[in-house]
């Protein structure tokens, strides 16, 4: 079966390789948990391997994506820009700026991410696609959409034997919703943070791993430089 390098070695380790083509992977976060850096790692790992890589990015503008992988993990901006991206917020930027212009606005209420994202995926072959990130589209279409979205990501993975990596901000839509997303997500990781003493720890966990071995250990990570560095695994009581 093929899989997907994450790109950081020490979690591909626990995970048997990486993750499974014709996967939907979706990462619950918390705020400052750093689940951008991770999908830094996962899409360079595509370019590294000649991959075609799809980057939608909703919350950052394609060049602040460019610049904290050059900045976090020291890779040449020639390398990011291998990378295709959806600019959804640099998009919005531009068309939105001058409401004064009739035609500009008339062009901000045509631009529809959600669907042209569909359209997009439905057309072109992509290897890796990663959704920086959900939170984005359940703020600004229907959760039916949304879902509809999320299923479309299943459909196209297994088709093309591609994988989805999916952000999504943990505990800010209601449990129903993000149960929903769970559900059609073939794995789900939770970033979370905790404080201990007189420190702030990230931790990761695997929660579900569809047709695969879920390791129980919970990893412990923190974000230096050259990006993710994973420690000890350990036991939470």
């Amino acid at each position: 079966m093929k899989t997907f390098n994450t790109g950081i070695m020490s979690l591909d380790s626990q995970l048997n390789g990486g993750f499974r083509a014709g996967s939907v992977v979706l990462v619950l976060e918390d705020p400052g948990a750093g689940g951008e850096v991770f999908t830094y790692h996962f899409a360079l790992e595509g370019v590294k391997k000649e991959e075609r890589v799809l980057y939608v990015c909703t919350e950052d503008t394609s060049e602040e994506i460019v610049n904290g992988m050059m900045n976090l993990l020291g890779v040449p901006e020639e390398i990011a820009r291998k990378i295709d991206f959806v600019d959804v917020i640099g998009q919005r930027l531009r068309i939105g700026g001058d409401e004064s212009d009739p035609r500009s606005f008339i062009r901000s209420m045509r631009y529809d991410p959600l669907n042209g994202l569909k359209s997009l995926i439905e057309k072109e072959k992509y290897d890796r696609v990663i959704i920086n990130s959900l939170s984005y589209f359940v703020m600004n279409y229907e959760e039916r959409d949304v879902i509809g979205l999320v299923e479309t990501f299943s459909l196209q993975s297994k088709r093309n034997e591609s994988i989805f990596f999916v952000l999504l901000t943990k505990g800010m839509f209601n449990p129903q919703f993000e149960t929903t997303i769970k559900h059609f997500a073939d794995g789900v990781i939770e970033l979370t943070l905790k404080e201990v003493e007189n420190e702030v720890q990230r931790r990761f966990k695997i929660i579900k791993l569809k047709n695969a071995f879920v390791p129980k250990a919970v990893l412990r990570y923190d974000i230096a430089q050259k990006g993710i560095r994973m420690e000890s695994v350990m036991r939470v009581l």
